[in-house]
């Protein structure tokens, strides 16, 4: 069985310079990638701010707004404000039979969750990560530590696993450590 996967951090739906709403965009181009499975990170969960200030921002969470019909969804919350909240989420063309959030916050300043998805394709059970690791290097090891005991507690050693999401990994440091104690294969 092939699988089609996608991961984007939809940065909440807005654009990094003006704060413009692209959360449409996002829509259309998640409809165009095909993808049976799409990892997000930085997904507004609610952003009252922003529905105030942009007559077109949907009424519903990013998560539920961005699946499609055919889609569902799972939404694991990280960071709260007083407007609003958001996390990671899944959308998946296969039934989510379960989803968990493990807040890996490392200090207080970044709040960073791993959301744990698991999908039934058939028979068989998929077990997915979405992943937002931090800014600060440290950081991002000990929440690969984290996410590797996570992995291990949570998946049966024979159980298909994804991990996939924003790793803030930009010298590729986290992927030997996923390799050797999980056995996964980067793609």
């Amino acid at each position: 069985m092939k699988l089609r996967i996608a991961t984007w951090n939809i940065h909440k739906g807005v654009s990094a310079l003006g704060k413009r709403p692209r959360v449409h965009g996002i829509k259309q181009a998640l409809g165009g990638m095909g993808a049976d499975v799409v990892f997000l990170q930085e997904v507004q969960g609610r952003h009252d701010l922003l529905a105030l200030k942009h007559a077109s921002w949907p009424s519903q969470a990013q998560h539920e707004f961005l699946a499609s019909d055919i889609q569902h969804a799972a939404y694991g919350m990280n960071a709260v404000y007083d407007h609003g909240h958001h996390g990671n989420a899944l959308l998946s063309s296969y039934p989510i039979t379960s989803a968990h959030n493990h807040d890996v916050s490392d200090h207080a300043f970044e709040s960073r969750g791993i959301l744990h998805c698991v999908l039934t394709l058939g028979t068989l059970a998929v077990h997915c990560y979405v992943v937002h690791l931090g800014l600060f290097a440290g950081s991002r090891l000990r929440q690969t530590d984290v996410l590797i005991e996570a992995v291990q507690a949570s998946a049966p050693a024979d159980a298909p696993v994804l991990i996939a999401g924003d790793f803030n990994d930009w010298s590729n440091a986290l992927s030997d450590a996923l390799r050797e104690r999980l056995g996964v294969v980067e793609v």
